[in-house]
């Protein structure tokens, strides 16, 4: 097998701070949200440097950043490396972005380490990956997969305005058919990212081979009750939907906690009318539970459905709860992921083998090909706040090993 050069972490860390250099500076942390005039800088700013490392790079429909390393052209299928440089209102500087940068400097090691690849390199920035306020992510990778419909675009924001018209303000012109991959075109999708969790750091591991990514599965529950007077009302009397959400509200917490390998969240609870002397008299809320098994998300709906219907019961309520469609878990690739273990063997690094419990791409891109995933350590486990942090160091072992897999992969292939 081939060696490739170690990565030079300085230009990690420039790249790293071009990017920390277009945020939203009125937004917390290192805020660069999908669909703003920061976010279409970035990918801008992407494109150029693929262009500085004379990639063939195009923009798609959707505002996926595409560069292309070209090989001797013998072998058809290319391989995809990628990640997103979208992040949540108040998030982190490495969520994804390492991802993006680490194909950059795979280019480069390739390069300097006089490898010439059989098959053409594709490095992606794929477009909004994070969950938008249509209750939609990964819009890049679901546009190159074809699960990006019209009737997504049709979906409408509190506004009232719909994800189509709202992409469009953004400079972007999500044309399906245009963005849409051919399923014999991806030979294997390899991506590095931060673990967003505590598994690495407390074991010690400077790396992970990522065995499945968890399946999402979110509601919305609403409750309907009663207004009266908070003064003059017993207790006896009230149909409160306030206090019927905070029940589910504690029992997303208590279904989850039952799982060993299962997290549920709630995001939000949105009383009417929102006053202290008034008995609520609707309250909507929000959740979702993830994990690995997908057997048990049949378990947890049925739980919530009992518990919102107990709660709502007591009261003297009406309720409703709703579905949105969900992401299965998703399992990698095992013969490219077999690829990574012996690359990082290759390179001498000791590796746990986990699963995701955050989404990726590359559930979308499992349905072009071969997928497979790399995770360097999170300090803390702290992911999509401003706290969020990976030693450069790490992330140049992190870069290693991708590029090896790479090339390992260039010459092995997946037949």
């Amino acid at each position: 097998m081939i060696d490739v050069h170690f990565p030079q972490v300085e230009r990690l860390v420039l790249d790293l701070d071009g990017l920390a250099d277009l945020v939203d500076s009125s937004r917390p942390g290192w805020s660069r949200v999908a669909m703003t005039e920061v976010d279409t800088q970035s990918r801008y700013w992407v494109a150029e440097r693929m262009r500085a490392e004379g990639l063939d790079v195009r923009v798609d429909g959707i505002g996926n950043v595409i560069g292309t390393l070209r090989g001797r052209g013998s072998r058809r299928k290319a391989i995809v490396v990628g990640s997103h440089t979208d992040t949540v209102d108040g998030g982190g500087r490495y969520d994804g972005i390492v991802g993006v940068v680490g194909g950059l400097e795979v280019v480069r090691l390739i390069r300097e380490s006089g490898i010439q690849l059989e098959h053409d390199l594709q490095i992606v920035d794929f477009y909004n990956e994070e969950v938008n306020r249509f209750e939609l992510s990964c819009l890049g990778s679901r546009a190159m997969a074809g699960t990006l419909t019209a009737s997504h675009l049709a979906t409408t924001d509190d506004r009232g305005r719909t994800l189509g018209d709202t992409l469009s303000a953004a400079g972007w012109d999500p044309q399906l058919d245009q963005t849409r991959w051919a399923d014999d075109e991806v030979l294997g999708f390899l991506e590095l990212h931060v673990e967003q969790g505590p598994v690495l750091e407390r074991q010690g591991l400077p790396l992970g081979v990522v065995t499945s990514i968890c399946g999402i599965s979110r509601f919305r529950a609403l409750f309907s009750g009663q207004r009266d007077h908070a003064g003059t009302t017993p207790m006896t009397s009230r149909h409160d939907a306030g206090c019927a959400a905070a029940g589910v509200v504690l029992a997303v917490e208590e279904i989850a906690s039952s799982a060993e390998q299962a997290v549920g969240t709630v995001g939000s609870v949105t009383f009417t009318p929102e006053a202290t002397s008034v008995v609520t008299e609707s309250a909507l809320l929000t959740a979702e539970f993830r994990s690995p098994d997908e057997g048990w998300f049949t378990l947890a709906r049925e739980q919530i459905a009992e518990a919102a219907a107990t709660q709502s019961a007591r009261r003297g309520l009406t309720h409703s709860l709703e579905w949105s469609p969900w992401e299965r878990p998703t399992a990698m690739d095992p013969r490219l992921s077999g690829i990574i273990g012996t690359s990082i063997r290759q390179l001498g690094h000791p590796a746990a083998q986990l699963y995701s419990g955050a989404g990726h791409d590359g559930v979308q891109m499992a349905r072009l090909g071969p997928v497979g995933m790399i995770f360097i350590p999170s300090v803390g486990g702290r992911s999509h706040c401003p706290e969020e942090f990976t030693d450069s160091k790490q992330i140049a072992v992190g870069v290693h090993a991708l590029a090896q897999s790479v090339v390992n992969l260039d010459q092995e292939g997946l037949s």
